[in-house]
């Protein structure tokens, strides 16, 4: 191999290596940080959402046609037998706890593709990449199990909702606190901008449902 060829080889293998660098895990997800470091942006650069995310974060009856559009959905990217049991379990926690099962389920594809098995370098696990502190306090005992985890993580959102309900976009600021951490996002009344994109990307999923 001459002097070029090994030099444009070496270009494309940095190149790759550096697309899946930054904050994502072996699904290609972003790390879910409950412990955002604090003070780990400078107060100037808070993003606090200009355009509403027209999500309505809560639901009452769950109707069998999104349920339906929540199985489509994810028949995209799963194989029929499991995809049919995440949505299952998305509706059936979504229904206990009052929360839109449609944002839930864009929550999960942007966190774990739907790998109910995902684990991330943080040690993040399943479906919505619950850390082990989650797990304890919304009573996940098995957080590879589908409907476990699909428990957490919709306890949990509810949990972020509630807590951001007075927001100007509680949905933003739920997703925000769900990367974040809560705590970090009431302090500053915002998010970095690197967060934003998390967001507008569960946001932009959510419409595609």
């Amino acid at each position: 191999m001459d002097a070029t060829a090994t030099a444009v080889a070496f270009m494309f293998v940095i190149m790759i290596f550096s697309s899946l660098g930054g904050n994502t895990n072996r699904t290609g997800s972003y790390k879910p940080t409950n412990s955002f470091p604090s003070g780990s942006f400078p107060s100037g650069e808070v993003f606090k959402p200009q355009v509403p995310s027209s999500i309505e974060p809560q639901v009452g009856i769950i109707e069998d046609q999104t349920y339906k559009d929540i199985l489509q959905f994810i028949l995209r990217f799963r194989k029929p037998e499991q995809a049919q049991a995440v949505a299952q379990a998305i509706v059936k926690q979504s229904q206990t706890y009052g929360v839109n099962p449609k944002l839930v389920t864009a929550l999960m594809r942007r966190e774990s593709g739907f790998n109910p098995y995902a684990l991330s370098s943080s040690g993040a696990m399943g479906l919505g990449q619950l850390l082990p502190s989650t797990c304890k306090t919304t009573g996940v005992t098995d957080p590879y199990d589908i409907d476990d985890n699909a428990k957490g993580t919709v306890r949990y959102m509810k949990y972020l909702l509630d807590k951001f309900k007075n927001s100007s976009d509680p949905v933003m600021f739920a997703l925000a606190g769900y990367l974040e951490g809560p705590n970090n996002v009431a302090r500053n009344n915002g998010y970095s901008a690197k967060t934003a994109g998390y967001v507008q990307d569960i946001v932009d999923l959510y419409h595609k449902i």
